[in-house]
């Protein structure tokens, strides 16, 4: 039974660190959201099968919907329900690790990002604004 559960935990563990890239390119990035969310005409369908289930969704008078996602959100979901799965400590402290490298990652590339002049913008939250179930409006922050 605990062969099961920690081959169930590691394949959702590596599905979350892969979450925020997919060859290579980020997900969170200017060019990545700009070239695959068209405003007026990407549906919610599309941005779900993209980048998931949101991590939160709130919705507006007039019908708009709001998607957020955050770039390790699924690492963090991963490595909570192990917290309550016996004997699964070390896989939470390596996903805890994980999400640590992350982030640090991230702010590498955006210390890099500043002292080369690259422009790009790379954000931890993408917010995605849906009217009548297609894209109004995105932002990453």
């Amino acid at each position: 039974m605990k062969k099961a559960v920690f081959g169930v935990l590691l394949a959702l563990a590596l599905s979350a660190c892969s979450g925020g890239m997919t060859g290579g390119e980020d997900k969170f990035s200017t060019s990545y959201v700009e070239s695959h969310i068209i405003r007026g005409k990407t549906t919610q369908s599309e941005v779900q099968s993209l980048y998931g289930v949101p991590d939160s969704n709130s919705r507006s008078a007039g019908n708009a919907t709001t998607w957020r996602y955050q770039k390790n959100g699924n690492l963090s979901t991963v490595s909570s329900l192990t917290n309550y799965i016996p004997g699964t400590s070390a896989i939470s402290s390596a996903l805890g690790m994980a999400g640590t490298a992350s982030s640090a990652s991230s702010a590498a590339t955006k210390a890099s990002g500043k002292m080369t002049g690259d422009t790009e913008v790379h954000g931890s939250y993408l917010y995605i604004t849906f009217t009548n179930n297609v894209v109004d409006y995105w932002s990453l922050d």
